[in-house]
This record gives C-alpha cells, structure tokens and sequence, in this order.
C-alpha cells in the first residue's frame, strides 16, 4: 500500500472521530489512486508545446458549451522598456462563428496560455477499465484538443474533480491511464460560450476620436414624451467654465444642461458595458421573452461619421442576489445582454436631474446689449470690450465710468440667478400659452458677437409662481419672489448707495 492511500486511510480514521457523516462522503468518492498505480507521487510532463505555435484550440463539453478557438496573428501597439512605442505581433484568439460579437480575448487567449506545459500531480491509475474510468468521470469527458504548427495535435480528457478539490482527474487521449492535474491548469476549458464573449458593447471613445455626437434620442413607454438632445457647437467654443454641457435639451422642453449630470444621458452609449452575456444569436421567441419586442427603452444616437447607433431595454428582473437587472440588445450585435440598472441613465431619467437650472448663459462682458423693462421702468445697457479693464459701455445712452460699470456688473449678477426651479411640459404649455397672463417683467439680451440672443420674460402664474418664457415659449416656473426683486433692483440702480438683493 502506498503512502497517499495510507494517508486516505488514516485521515478516514480521524474523520470519524470529528463526525461520521463527512468521513462517508469522502470515502465514497473516488480513491486518489489504486495499487496498480506505478508511477505514484511522481510527476509525468503529459504535454510541452509553445503556446504561440497553438493555432486552434477545440473543447467539447457533454453537459455544456463545445466551441473552437482559433489563433489569429495580431499587430498591437506597446511600449519598450526604453519607452519607446513598438509594434509587436501578438497571438489572439477568437471563437469561431462568433466573430461578429464582441469578444473577451484576454480570457479566450488563456486557452492557449494558461496550459501550454502540463505535468501531473500523480498517477491514479493505469489501464483504468470502463468503470474505472467512470468513477473518475472519464467516461463522458470534456475533451480538448489542441492544434499545433509542425507538430502533432495534442489530446486530452478531463474528468471529474477529486474530494478535496485541488485536481482534477485528466486522460491523454488513446489512453487509460489516469493522472491527477492540478484544477487551475485546466479551469479555462470548463468555462463555456457566454463566459468567453465580451461585455463592451461599444468601446470608450479615445481621446484622440474626435467624433461629435449630433443627437441622442432616449424613448421610454412609461413617458408621453421623448428625450432629445442635440449638439450645439456654441457651447463648444463657449465652455462658461465647462458647467454647461455641449449639448441642448430639445425635448420635452429646450433647456442647457448639466454638463457632470446629463452625461449619462448624451454619451451613455460610448463605453457601454453589460454584466453578463444572457442569449447570443437569439431566435424570436428568445427577444421577445426578454421584452425587447416591446421595449421599455430605445435609444437612438447619431454621430458626426454618418453612423446611427441603437440600444435597446427590455424586461428587468432581480438577479440571484436580489439586484435589478434589464435585458438589452444594441442593434448590430446579435447577442442578449443583462445591465445593472445601477449603471444605465435611461429607465429612470427626469429632465429636472440633468438640466442646469440656468436660463441665462452669458458672460457680462459677452454682452453687447442688454434692456430690462417692468411697467414703466427700462434700463437700456450697451457695451463693448472683452474684461472690465477694457468695457466700454453705456446706459440710457449715458457713457459710464468705472463706478457706473461695476455697478452695471453687480446688476447683471442678479440676472445670471434666474432659475428654471420647475420645467413646463409640452401639454400644459399647450394649455397655458394661449391664456392672457399679466407680463410682470422682461430682459433682452444680445452678444456682442452676434451668436446669440434672448428674450425673456417673466409672467404672474399664481400661486406665488411665475413663469418664465424664452423667446416666445413658456418653458420654466420660478418663485414670483424673485421677479419681484428683479424689479426692485431696476428701481434702485440709479441710486449707487443702496446694494442689490441677492436674495429673494
């Protein structure tokens, strides 16, 4: 009797005495080894092959997926340790008729790497019989084999793994023997299709991709309107300190957004990434069964390179752990995918999350002209310069000085408060532009580059509210309060000792 079987004897003797039911099911299962083993305890190099010269790697699993994986020669872009940018070949793998899904080649490529060299832990057995071989779990293996540049394939069976799990049990194909491999050498061939295909369903844009995203439409069934943004190439050139996104609120309401906030919502597609891979090539039944027959959310994004790119949410469902999942397709790639709906903007987006609250956009110093009116108070304002070291400017068609400049500047920081504290959405602002409201103030602005202009006004909407119209379209609500202290601000601007309230 050999020294492991003698060992399994006697742990069986100690594992009674700490309980009588462990020590069962594990003399049950299969023994280490056999007296016919004569090679005990001494390592065997079952296979020696350079992993780059593997150009296919085929799995067939009895109980899972079967697939081929072939090599595919690759110039990728690395650096040296001089730092240095190389150009290296590199050896990926893909899995075949896979090759229009996205793909996870750093765990495909461990087909080849992780076992290009394998030797055994132990022998168990030589010229195992039928039974034999089926307590080990070798009588329905997964058989892998690898195909090798100028050298012959290379086989094997993997069966089951033993007791305590460290190995598994491994038969060289055309061969009875059998050897204990350690489990981790032979992990990637147990994983199946799913396991191996990328999550990234659309990649992070470089840094060095200067693609505009023009529009994104989000559409969801629980809402009566749509999402839409557009680019506007203004906001581009004009960051204001990078607040205001460089995009524009079109639908339900026009409205600037947060650039940190609505970021989700405009470039939400690029970098895309799904928690799991749920169905690739899906039949009917298996797209409608997810709810994306109907879905709950289309995303529509056109870019600056003629591209449309559509994504697409459907039913959602707890996960194992109790997590809220969504079934999503992106059009293009014929695969199902689940989401963390943690992760996604679109099944719960508000517009008051994303807009900037701003209604005013410009720099004092970007303006050209400026006119307030309120009953029978106007203040005409016009100017030109860059910073208040070079503005010159006018009021009432009066040149001011420097005091009457600041003061001027001070005004126009009450303005840049406005605030769009509620949105107005399309049917109420159906139902309420017809109606003759009482017009409490407004505000002309223009650049003095001529790129933009506003009209704003400021109506009694009851309630202690007011509403606040740009450019002829009721869009937003504010505290009439604040009206209120505009107005008064008008009054006292003539009076250079009393300080604008900034508080309302």
């Amino acid at each position: 009797m050999n020294k492991t079987l003698k060992g399994i004897i006697g742990g069986s003797v100690l594992l009674c005495a700490l309980g009588g039911a462990m020590a069962y099911l594990l003399l049950t299962q299969p023994e280490e080894e056999s007296d016919s083993s004569s090679d005990s305890g001494v390592e065997t190099l079952l296979w020696h092959v350079q992993s780059d010269k593997i150009n296919e790697i085929s799995v067939e699993n009895p109980n899972g997926d079967s697939y081929t994986a072939f090599r595919k020669m690759e110039q990728t872009k690395s650096t040296d340790l001089e730092g240095n940018e190389v150009v290296e070949d590199i050896a990926n793998y893909y899995l075949k008729g896979y090759e229009k899904l996205p793909m996870d080649t750093v765990q495909i490529r461990l087909l080849a790497t992780r076992s290009p060299e394998v030797a055994s832990v132990d022998t168990v057995e030589e010229n195992a019989s039928a039974e034999s071989l089926k307590k080990y779990g070798l009588d329905n293996p997964v058989k892998v084999t690898y195909k090798v540049d100028d050298a012959d394939d290379v086989s094997f069976r993997i069966g089951d793994i033993t007791p305590l799990g460290d190995n598994r049990y491994l038969s060289m194909e055309g061969s009875n023997t059998v050897y204990l491999v350690s489990k981790i050498s032979l992990e990637p061939f147990m994983s199946g299709i799913n396991d191996y295909l990328g999550k990234t369903l659309k990649e992070e844009q470089a840094e060095d991709d200067d693609t505009v995203i023009e529009s994104v439409r989000i559409e969801r069934s629980d809402l009566d309107y749509d999402f839409y943004f557009e680019y506007d190439p203004y906001y581009k050139e004009n960051t204001n300190g990078g607040a205001m996104a460089v995009h524009v609120m079109k639908e339900p309401v026009i409205a600037l957004l947060s650039a940190d906030k609505s970021a989700g919502a405009t470039h939400g597609l690029y970098g895309l990434t799904a928690k799991e891979v749920v169905t690739p090539f899906p039949k009917q039944a298996d797209i409608n069964a997810a709810g994306l027959d109907k879905p709950f959310v289309t995303v529509t994004m056109k870019t600056s390179d003629k591209k449309t790119t559509v994504f697409k949410l459907g039913d959602s469902y707890k996960d194992k752990d109790g997590y809220k999942r969504y079934y999503g397709m992106m059009d293009g790639l014929d695969c199902i995918y689940s989401f963390d709906a943690e992760l996604l903007a679109y099944d719960d987006l508000t517009p008051e999350a994303i807009i900037s609250r701003n209604v005013i956009d410009m720099y004092v110093w970007d303006i050209g002209k400026l006119t307030c009116e309120a009953d029978d108070l106007k203040l005409e304002f016009t100017g030109k310069g860059s910073s208040q070291d070079d503005f010159v400017g006018k009021y009432n068609g009066e040149d001011m000085d420097d005091a009457g400049i600041e003061r001027y500047r001070k005004f126009y920081s009450y303005l840049l408060e406005t605030r769009a504290e509620e949105i107005v959405y399309p049917e109420e602002r159906a139902e309420e532009e017809d109606k003759p409201f009482a017009k409490l103030a407004e505000v002309h602005i223009d650049r003095q580059d001529g790129k933009r202009s506003y009209d704003i006004a400021y109506y009694d909407a009851g309630g202690l509210k007011a509403y606040i119209a740009v450019n002829g379209e009721i869009r937003f609500r504010c505290r009439k309060s604040y009206v209120d202290t505009l107005i008064e601000n008008m009054k006292i601007f003539d009076d250079a000792d009393k300080e604008f309230s900034m508080t309302w």
